[in-house]
């Protein structure tokens, strides 16, 4: 099977791949998408697209009444909708047929309302950030616009995988057994660690990872060949088109988004529209593009769209207009 070709409906529609989804003890299946994912990381998010499609029935969420229960077995101890004018022996052949159709049916329902959903996706709309607690305690800021793919149970697993779109600040735990944690991008960049606290940015405009405290191991796919590098606090590894460089910056500007508000060092009008597309879905049109290259330092709160517009008016003394979700910049 050529997966490689697959839409998100295509994927949701396969067996294989919802084997994997929904039955938590298929090894095979596990085993086969985790490595498929790995070889394949263009198609993370349209299999985390086709996993929100198989989780918007909601198994996992939904379990039926006890009233609802006790309903399907009446119909079955009383089923009485035979065809008339039928003999006795024929009578008795199709109500014990109905009656073994109805319980399959029941047991079918109690089977999928009642499984455990291997798989969790978290996301945030734009301009919205959130906080979330995973299966093993670590903790994850998940910046606007952005979304995780991972499994629900990592303790059968030798690593905890995580599939990032966006951009998010976490807080691993350290296991006892020394069991990994993997954030990987669609770009084929992984992230690996046992317990630290790091930044990863992953945007059409490349990726970034800033490393706040501990100690972490960054796989990526260059021109020349796959490149391991260990990263130490206070390094920034800048990621795009197969080319890497690495510096040393000050984490708390990368971070600080996770307490609503930003620093700008030197930061250009470039990066401050980047963000505005990105964090909250607007069209930005500059008339003249030289004012792209302007820059400004200084610190300032993170609120909706509105107010930071307004913000970015008078730090870079700008005449900005919004019309519904378009942009226009213009000099005073």
């Amino acid at each position: 099977m050529n997966y490689s070709d697959f839409t998100a409906g295509d994927f949701a529609k396969d067996e294989f791949f919802q084997a994997w989804v929904f039955n938590a003890h298929d090894e095979s299946a596990a085993i086969f998408w985790k490595s498929w994912l790995m070889d394949h990381p263009e198609k993370q998010d349209v299999v985390a697209e086709a996993l929100q499609i198989l989780q918007g029935v909601r198994f996992s969420d939904y379990a039926l009444a006890e009233d609802e229960i006790t309903q399907l077995w009446n119909r079955i101890h009383q089923l009485e909708v035979a065809p008339r004018n039928v003999k006795p022996g024929v009578r008795d052949i199709w109500y014990k047929a109905a009656a073994g159709v109805l319980l399959i049916c029941l047991v079918g329902l109690m089977y999928f309302f009642g499984a455990r959903q291997p798989w969790k996706v978290y996301h945030t709309a734009f301009g919205e950030t959130r906080t979330f607690v995973l299966p093993d305690g670590s903790t994850v800021v998940l910046n606007a616009n952005s979304k995780l793919t991972l499994q629900s149970d990592w303790k059968n697993d030798p690593e905890r995988d995580i599939y990032l779109d966006g951009e998010a600040f976490f807080s691993v735990v350290h296991k006892h057994d020394n069991q990994l944690f993997k954030v990987h991008t669609k770009e084929g960049v992984t992230v690996e660690v046992l317990g630290t606290t790091f930044n990863v940015y992953n945007r059409t405009n490349g990726t970034k990872v800033v490393l706040n405290s501990g100690q972490i191991r960054l796989n990526l796919p260059t021109a020349e060949a796959p490149e391991t590098i260990v990263m130490k606090p206070g390094e920034m590894v800048e990621y795009k088109a197969l080319h890497y460089n690495k510096t040393a910056v000050d984490p708390r500007l990368y971070s600080a988004w996770t307490d609503n508000r930003i620093i700008l060092n030197h930061t250009s009008l470039r990066e401050m529209i980047n963000m505005l597309e990105n964090n909250y879905g607007l069209d930005v049109v500059v008339e003249n593009k030289s004012l792209l290259e302007q820059t400004v330092s200084g610190s300032m709160p993170l609120g909706d769209a509105n107010s930071l517009l307004r913000q970015l008016s008078k730090a870079f003394q700008l005449k900005i207009t919004r019309v519904d979700n378009n942009i226009e910049i213009k000099e005073e």
